[in-house]
């Protein structure tokens, strides 16, 4: 049995991603984090959310009671997944430490303001503490990014952090309550590890944003039986990708992490 979203990418799909051929520009480069996503919509609308809203609405009850987020860094676009998903778990990875430090001093300074407002001022301001060389690089970074002076041998700067954090914003106090009182692991490694792959397998009650990542790499992942599993990418601007494994449930699936995302099960 196989199954495919709706949304697919036109084309012919290749053995190769798009980019793999830069596929190390992640690795371990402090330049290469992005200070403001440019997943979704780039009209600013953040028109692509809705469906992502809708899904999340409209599975049953029980699957909504143990969401484990799992959610690269990239631009963080991840971060409006948590008021959405409300998980009882966050896993955040990326293969980029920046990237970790990045997300740790955006989580620290959320969780210590009052609204969005002085969220956005303390960035601006670097109103939070640094606490070791890679971090004050980081803040001076987002300080900068603020005021529309980072320079690109720094990081890339895409949208507004109005933009990028539309949903978090809104609901801000839960995402304040969430990011301080929920478990969070972290882990600096690809999804496509061996290591992410063997930690991944055997859970379930899994909700995923990967963001770009089939961009760089084609990888699969198996789960033993992903009664409670989604996987969600956003690759063009109006063509998210959400595969909801549930009605493939039942034994072994394997999810082949390309452009477009395809499931199959392994016992039929």
């Amino acid at each position: 049995m196989h199954v495919d979203t709706p949304k697919v990418e036109r084309g012919t799909v290749t053995t190769q991603a798009p980019r793999a051929f830069n596929r190390e520009m992640y690795h371990d480069h402090p330049e290469n984090v992005f200070y403001g996503t440019d997943d979704g919509a780039q009209d600013g609308s953040f028109g692509e959310f809705a469906e992502f809203r809708a899904h999340y609405e409209g599975v049953a009850p029980e699957r909504r009671e143990d969401i484990h987020l799992i959610s690269v860094v990239g631009g963080l676009y991840g971060l409006n997944l948590i008021p959405l998903w409300k998980p009882k778990r966050i896993t955040i990875f990326d293969i980029n430490p920046t990237a970790i430090t990045y997300f740790r001093l955006i989580r620290r300074a959320f969780t210590i303001s009052r609204d969005a407002r002085d969220f956005l001022d303390r960035l601006t301001t670097g109103n939070y503490a640094a606490e070791n060389e890679q971090e004050e690089f980081v803040r001076e970074n987002i300080r900068m990014k603020q005021e529309g002076n980072l320079p690109r041998e720094r990081g890339s700067t895409k949208r507004p952090y109005e933009q990028s954090w539309q949903y978090a914003f809104e609901h801000f106090d839960l995402t304040r309550k969430l990011l301080t009182e929920v478990p969070l692991e972290i882990r600096t490694e690809p999804m496509e590890s061996d290591s992410f792959s063997k930690w991944i397998r055997s859970q379930n009650n899994l909700w995923i944003y990967a963001s770009n990542i089939t961009q760089f790499h084609y990888f699969d992942l198996e789960f033993a039986n992903p009664t409670n599993v989604v996987v969600l990418q956003i690759i063009h601007p109006e063509q998210p990708q959400l595969l909801d494994l549930a009605p493939l449930s039942g034994g072994p699936v394997k999810v082949k992490f390309e452009i477009p995302l395809k499931a199959e099960r392994l016992d039929q």
